[in-house]
């Protein structure tokens, strides 16, 4: 069959063809009545952009921070444990649920350091696209052994483990081992989990022809040009998303606890860098619309599991109050308000504490002013990380000297 666009006449074609992938939207592969589909848009409280009720989209963006509202099919209950697991994204939410007082157990990564370079304690363990956080479940459940080829050289005998970021530590093989297995118990803690969430982070990936994986991040330049058949890249399809999120679905249900949720959001963090041929905005816009897909589809598949729209929530509030002066990363303002709109509607505080969190922010110099207070509070949260990072490693070398 042509592809849709070369034909002519593709309004002539049946409605089964619009049934078949890749031409429909998630939801909408079962024909339902016209009755039906009014009836679901008049019961919908939010299916308006301008004009009806005052929940119209408009309306909401107008007061500068909306947390849109997701198709929600369970709720938590206080006492439930938290597994966060993908991109940057996903350090900023487990920081801010421990904040609320949840058991994050994504927190508790009892990991040697091996010299860590980078500003974020946990950090190193970000996962960025579907195939690198199914890959770490698959070690951390001893369904795929952990090559000893994916510890790349670096220099004079040191290696780090491309599983992880490349500022991760450089060590030998020995230290770099005995690290991985405290990794892999250290990940295998999802399993334990009630509430696992997964952030996805973006589609362009880097492979190793000879270890069969995904790296976390693209190899040193000087490790393509000794072995310039041994790494390639690829922009993952919808398809590579969907399949990847479909196999942690059957791993979850293999390893995970009776009755485990999963709640699966896109970061909005932008693409620092590609290697496509596009402009990085549309690369960019890319990376998210195929993960927001597959997303979709995945919540769709399966119960028990939601999609949380952090995404829609960073870039449909005001910028200078969702956005840190890069315009890379959430600010940890608007990060707040995610998660604290999450705890109430999943039922982990009151909904009149959520509401006075989710006020809107309408007037312009209220918003001039919480911005600056924005940008404080992104400031001195990012020297907390580095005092924390350099405890940890005070802590580690006092552990050490007392133990030799």
């Amino acid at each position: 069959m042509a592809p849709l666009h070369t034909i002519s006449e593709w309004h002539r074609l049946g409605a089964p063809l619009f049934m078949k992938q890749p031409y429909y939207f998630p939801g909408c592969d079962l024909m339902i009545t016209a009755k039906d589909a009014l009836a679901r848009s008049k019961a919908n409280d939010f299916d308006r952009w301008v004009g009806g009720a005052h929940l119209s989209a408009r309306e909401r963006i107008l007061k500068q921070v909306v947390v849109p509202v997701g198709r929600q099919s369970f709720s938590c209950k206080p006492g439930d444990t938290f597994f966060a697991i993908g991109s940057c994204f996903a350090r900023n939410v487990e920081e801010r649920l421990e904040l609320s007082g949840a058991e994050v157990l994504s927190r508790k990564m009892n990991v040697r350091d091996l010299g860590d370079t980078g500003g974020r304690t946990l950090g190193i363990f970000n996962k960025y696209t579907p195939l690198s956080i199914l890959q770490e479940l698959q070690f951390a459940a001893g369904e795929r052994p952990f090559p000893v080829e994916a510890f790349l050289p670096v220099r004079d005998g040191l290696f780090y483990d491309s599983q992880l970021r490349v500022n991760s530590g450089d060590a030998t093989i020995d230290a770099l081992s005995a690290r991985r297995a405290e990794i892999n118990t250290a990940f295998a803690q999802v399993f334990k989990a009630d509430v696992v969430i997964l952030t996805l982070g973006l589609i362009e990936a880097w492979y190793d022809h000879k270890t069969d994986l995904y790296l976390t991040e693209m190899p040193a330049p000087r490790l393509i040009a000794q072995e310039p058949d041994r790494f390639g890249f690829k922009c993952l399809s919808l398809d590579d998303c969907t399949r990847a999120l479909q196999e942690i679905h059957g791993l979850l249900a293999r390893h995970g606890k009776p009755g485990q949720k999963v709640i699966v959001t896109v970061s909005p963090v932008a693409l620092g860098r590609t290697f496509s041929e596009d402009d990085i905005i549309v690369a960019n816009m890319t990376s998210k619309s195929t993960l927001r897909v597959a997303a979709m589809e995945f919540a769709d598949a399966h119960t028990g599991i939601d999609y949380f729209p952090s995404y829609e929530t960073v870039m449909n509030s005001a910028p200078s109050l969702a956005w840190q002066e890069d315009r890379l990363h959430a600010s940890d303002f608007i990060v707040g308000r995610i998660i604290g709109t999450f705890l109430e509607r999943y039922g982990l505080v009151e909904a009149t504490e959520a509401a006075m969190q989710n006020d809107g922010v309408a007037e312009t110099a209220e918003q001039e002013l919480i911005s600056r207070l924005r940008r404080d509070v992104d400031k001195y949260k990012n020297r907390i990380l580095a005092l924390e990072k350099q405890l940890q490693q005070a802590k580690a070398g006092s552990d050490g000297m007392q133990a030799g």
